[in-house]
């Protein structure tokens, strides 16, 4: 599958929009089932994140159906198992939630910062859709 948009399920919580400074979106094949707090050792044969969408501002915003769009400006050729999505800003204004779900292990990770090389595994993942061809 080429992946072409990646989208996530809005909380009707804070602003409807927000302005990211420095924002990426990354993808990579995941090294295993669950996720650790060393971002390096999630990665499978030690790849590298492909960078799919990155903005010097970037407006996340409602698209008023209750979802925050992001057209990749590189499409993945996503080839199946478990991927990674890799999201980071240097700044942010404003405030927006969007939607979890609580699946089996840990399966998201949060960093304290944009250089961080260990962060934090949660049970609680975003709502995700992922649209492609």
């Amino acid at each position: 599958m080429t992946i072409t948009e990646i989208s996530f399920a809005r909380a009707p919580m804070g602003a409807n929009s927000v302005l990211m400074h420095g924002f990426k979106i990354a993808f990579a094949e995941a090294g295993g089932e669950e996720l650790g707090r060393d971002f390096s050792k999630n990665l499978s044969d030690e790849s590298s994140f492909q960078v799919v969408y990155s903005g010097s501002r970037v407006t996340a915003a409602d698209n008023g159906q209750g979802r925050i769009c992001f057209a990749l400006d590189t499409p993945y050729e996503y080839s199946g198992g478990n991927l990674l999505i890799d999201m980071s800003y240097s700044s942010i204004e404003g405030s927006m939630y969007v939607w979890s779900w609580n699946p089996d292990g840990f399966r998201f990770l949060t960093a304290n910062g944009v250089n961080s090389s260990e962060g934090m595994v949660s049970p609680l993942v975003p709502v995700v859709v992922i649209t492609g061809e």
